[in-house]
């Protein structure tokens, strides 16, 4: 144990090869500054050691695979990895299996902004939620267009073709191509006529019969109507899903 101060019985920890102890807990170990070229370089070290810590002062970011800037780095032994945690920001979005608020994440579900502790209401005021926090139950997340109001609701699960929706298709059909035929009629005529005898009306009947047909040209087209068969029933558009929770990041 290395005391800083005096201490009158210090009890170093067993389990520990190095303890430093402040009396007035008011300084702390300064790691070694170096600086480093890039995370797949050793230098200036001579060569990767696995657990080696330093402070890196350097930036050299010309390759940005294995740029490095100022900060701690530890080696595994084939690089160094910059540590550093990984904090989430004011507004961040995530899944999760946990169903209630939990480290400064609130579950996307309509309530109301003053229901929230202080500090998440103003974190969320500043996202542009007013009143309510964004209601995500049954619902998927997409990128807004410029128009679009940050939590906004919209689409549909189904639709309902009409015809404006159908494919400009024209259907074209005919009967049977040997529609060729003739049509038979008699040209007996019978009635009054004016007879040459004396001048009198006499009732004249022709009583040849002459048997004559149209012209054998007669094929024609007939237009007719064909049902779909339809029922009109919508269209389910909703994917396979995994259902979840979604939280937005407020803060803590």
């Amino acid at each position: 144990m290395i005391i800083d101060g005096v201490h009158p019985s210090p009890t170093p920890n067993t389990q520990a090869i190095l303890e430093l102890y402040s009396q007035n807990q008011n300084k702390g170990l300064l790691m070694p500054k170096v600086a480093l070229t890039a995370t797949n370089n050793a230098s200036p070290l001579p060569s990767h050691i696995a657990g080696m810590t330093v402070y890196n002062t350097a930036t050299s970011t010309a390759a940005p695979l294995t740029g490095v800037t100022p900060g701690f780095y530890y080696n595994d032994g084939t690089s160094w990895n910059r540590l550093e945690v990984q904090l989430p920001n004011i507004g961040d979005i995530k899944y999760s299996s946990i169903a209630s608020d939990h480290d400064g994440w609130y579950l996307l579900n309509g309530r109301v902004l003053s229901g929230l502790p202080a500090a998440a209401q103003t974190a969320a005021t500043s996202l542009g939620f007013t009143t309510t926090l964004p209601n995500s139950a049954d619902r998927y997340l997409k990128a807004k267009t410029g128009s679009e109001t940050l939590g906004s609701n919209g689409g549909n699960t189904s639709v309902t073709l009409t015809q404006a929706n159908l494919p400009n298709i024209t259907y074209n059909a005919t009967t049977s191509t040997s529609g060729t035929h003739n049509h038979t009629y008699n040209d007996r005529a019978s009635g009054v006529t004016n007879s040459a005898e004396g001048g009198n009306n006499k009732i004249v009947v022709d009583n040849d019969s002459n048997i004559s047909t149209t012209s054998t040209d007669g094929a024609h087209t007939h237009t007719f109507s064909v049902s779909t068969g339809g029922s009109n029933t919508p269209i389910n558009l909703e994917p396979k899903y995994l259902s979840t929770y979604i939280f937005v990041y407020l803060g803590q």
